[in-house]
């Protein structure tokens, strides 16, 4: 009679291995801004305008008729809209051994192109969130005190730029970068992967490292200089996108001085402000901007957005407010995108509080989306379809797919607030 035994050097080549369901969701895909926003498919031509009422003063008067006087009216400019892409490529080889489900987890015709969309609303997000008010589209800056260079730009030996940002920046700045990305330094034109991100939060502020491969002489200069820091004047970029993203909500209502859309910003093309000189937000001071933007604009804000050591801080004020759903505004949304909000109740009803991870630590929006729109080239954001089919042959033995579209935004400052510097 013979016997088995079963031994792991030899009969485990006859043992097949049990693979579980793909874990996808592990991170924070939301898109507050993206999903609530207007979107409108107009822009065609070179630009569009858009006539501003600043005054409805003059013309008026008792015991006498007065004597007529001009309204004063400006004009916004929306300038050809910003090319927003996302691209994947696949090698031929990989598309038929992931054809089944019996080879892969996934299809691959099917896989990229899902987590492309993710990826390209996660940008969009982020600009439409944080973007500053020229659309220059700076990531990080760096800061002289306490940022440094290390490495040589191998994948053994990654530049490592640390960032000790306990009194500069925000973890804000940290979510604005994925592994992954393609990076560009300042004005250079050479790509730098990001293979690690790592951030320690403390009371609201973050310390942490990015860590990059690929070829840069600004941070080669530095890594080889003894100390040299990455300075204010040193900035990373998603890759190709300097000076060509959309001007986003930070950037236009903390706006105090200059222009937006060719209107200087003044007291009837700003947003309202609220220093709130490091104290730790309140109902009071949630009050206070509520109650201006009213004043100044005649509407209560409709959304109030704010990093989620804030919304920590406003649970525990609003605690006994109720939970609900907040639908997207676009129906193309709806499905995709739901919030669940605590209440704020201001003299026009009820203002859902949303936390979102691309909001600084120490600021709170309260936003007004009837007036912020994004307007897009008819059609709107798709995959490239023109040839036929998604996917174009590339010279080597792989096919690329294009996802993306061309559009601006526009927000009229006037109906939003900005509650700022708070205790974290």
């Amino acid at each position: 009679m013979s016997s088995w035994t079963y031994s792991a050097s030899n009969e485990a080549n006859l043992m097949k291995i049990k693979y579980g369901k793909l874990i996808d969701k592990q991170f924070n895909q939301d898109a507050v801004i993206l999903g609530r926003l207007k979107k409108m498919e107009d822009f065609v031509g070179k630009q569009i305008e858009r006539p501003v009422i600043q005054s409805i003063g003059g013309g008026v008067g008792a015991g006498s008729l007065p004597t007529a006087n001009e309204n004063k009216i400006a004009k916004a400019t929306l300038s050809s809209p910003k090319k927003l892409y996302a691209v994947v490529s696949i090698d031929r080889e990989t598309m038929k051994a992931a054809k089944t489900d019996e080879g892969a987890y996934v299809r691959m015709t099917k896989f990229p192109v899902q987590i492309a969309v993710k990826s390209f609303n996660r940008n969009l997000e982020r600009m439409l969130t944080r973007g500053d008010v020229s659309g220059t589209g700076a990531l990080v800056t760096g800061s002289a005190s306490n940022s440094v260079v290390t490495g040589a730009g191998t994948s053994g030996d990654p530049y490592i730029v640390s960032l000790d940002v306990a009194s500069t920046y925000f973890p804000a700045e940290f979510e604005s970068i994925e592994e992954g990305d393609l990076l560009n330094v300042n004005s250079e034109t050479t790509d730098l992967d990001v293979t690690a991100v790592t951030i320690t939060v403390s009371a609201g502020y973050a310390t942490g490292t990015v860590s990059l491969v690929g070829t840069s002489s600004r941070l080669a200069t530095l890594a080889a200089c003894c100390g040299t820091a990455f300075g204010a004047s040193d900035k990373l970029y998603i890759q190709g996108s300097k000076d060509n993203e959309i001007a986003g909500i930070k950037g236009v209502i903390s706006a105090t001085s200059g222009s937006y859309k060719g209107i200087t910003v003044g007291r009837r093309w700003q947003s309202y402000q609220k220093d709130a000189s490091s104290a730790a937000i309140s109902t009071d001071l949630m009050n206070d901007v509520v109650m201006n933007v009213k004043r100044q604009s005649g509407k209560c804000p409709n959304l109030i957005l704010s990093s989620y050591h804030q919304y920590t801080k406003i649970l525990n004020l609003l605690e006994d407010q109720k939970v609900y759903n907040l639908p997207a505004r676009d129906k193309q949304y709806k499905g995709q995108i739901s919030f669940s909000a605590i209440e704020y109740m201001s003299p026009d009803g009820k203002i859902p509080v949303i936390p979102s991870r691309f909001m600084d630590s120490d600021e709170v929006f309260f936003l007004n989306d009837d007036h912020i729109e994004l307007h897009c080239r008819p059609s709107g954001f798709e995959w490239f379809d023109e040839d036929g089919t998604v996917f174009l042959r590339e010279a080597t033995d792989s096919y690329e797919a294009r996802y993306g579209g061309y559009a601006e935004l526009f927000i009229n400052p006037h109906f939003h607030g900005r509650l700022h510097t708070l205790a974290v």
